[in-house]
């Protein structure tokens, strides 16, 4: 059984690293995009995984993720000409994404880039059916467009900390915390003082599965 849940991201104040689309014309249209695909907890979640977050910031250090920008990443582009970004977001408006809710059961890191992270999965080679189907059925879209296919495996998460120090992760331990994806997001992102900022170019239409 399908059912339809679009329903708008939520809404983001001034001071927020997320905006949705507008702006002024020419503002990022002139320059190549960094853009990704991702999954957007509702404002209620972002604030339960902000729980995950103090507790690796806690053991960690580093910098913690804002709220608002908190997501579950499908697909990374990288830079992008503004006018193929266009294209895209214009075509992704129209993409559906079948979504279920995500469980969050295990902290993580990647060790290069220094990011402590949140997962749905027991193990790196394991991934929930439905988010491996979504990843898929967004990459045959992708490549239709010319896009390549990362080679890498898919490993779903949620980033909670950026320049963390070390230590081991495996030493932290929550209760699996189970949200339900309020957008599936086409964003750019930017870099600036203090973070990355994030630009909303497109939404995808979300229908819950399973």
């Amino acid at each position: 059984m399908q059912k339809d849940v679009s329903s708008p991201p939520p809404a983001q104040n001034t001071q927020s690293n997320v905006d949705t689309p507008g702006g002024a014309p020419g503002d990022t249209a002139a320059r190549a995009q960094r853009l990704f695909f991702a999954l957007w907890p509702s404002e209620q979640s972002a604030a339960q995984i902000m729980a995950w977050a103090r507790d690796a910031h806690a053991a960690f250090g580093g910098r913690m993720m804002r709220p608002e920008t908190l997501h579950l990443t499908l697909a990374f582009l990288g830079n992008t000409p503004a006018d193929r970004a266009g294209e895209l977001a214009r075509s992704a408006a129209a993409w559906p994404a079948a979504v279920q809710a995500v469980t969050l059961r295990r902290y993580g890191r990647f060790a290069g880039p220094r990011i402590v992270w949140a997962g749905p999965s027991e193990s790196d080679r394991h991934t929930p059916p439905w988010l491996d189907d979504l990843y898929d059925d967004l990459w045959r879209r992708l490549e239709e467009r010319g896009w390549q296919r990362p080679q890498s495996i898919f490993r779903p998460h949620v980033s909670l900390l950026r320049k963390a120090g070390p230590g081991d992760v495996t030493a932290l331990q929550r209760p699996p915390l189970t949200w339900m994806p309020e957008a599936c997001l086409l964003v750019a992102s930017e870099p600036r003082e203090g973070g990355s900022h994030y630009r909303v170019l497109a939404r995808m239409p979300l229908r819950a599965v399973g």
